[in-house]
């Protein structure tokens, strides 16, 4: 009757192992999400006057800065756009930034 008792190390052990069986039961096999087609490059026409400035300074640049004094709203909006890469010691000018800065939105590599 010893090993009925449920403050047992044999008793624990058992349960230990059962739920580490119930634990890594899947009832679902895992999907990956659909692939997000890439965003278009928005037109010049669809930046705002910060972030065109941001982008026309990053380019007088050469696109490449290790320092580049802009509000941080705007470099964020840039990144999400995929028009600049944000690294934590240089900014990089994209292709699609380039496009961007040029007018050239509709060309496409």
């Amino acid at each position: 009757m010893a090993d009925a008792r449920i403050d047992t190390p044999r008793y624990l052990g058992r349960l230990v192992r059962g739920l580490r069986g119930a634990v890594t039961l899947r009832l679902r096999p895992r999907q990956r999400p659909a692939p997000r087609p890439a965003p278009e490059p928005p037109a010049a026409g669809d930046l705002d006057a910060a972030e065109q400035a941001a982008l026309e300074q990053l380019g007088a640049a050469d696109g490449y800065a290790t320092r580049w004094p802009v509000r941080r709203e705007v470099a964020r909006s840039l990144a999400g756009r995929r028009l600049v890469v944000i690294a934590s010691d240089y900014v990089l000018l994209t292709k699609a930034g380039h496009r961007a800065l040029t007018g050239d939105a509709g060309v496409r590599d």
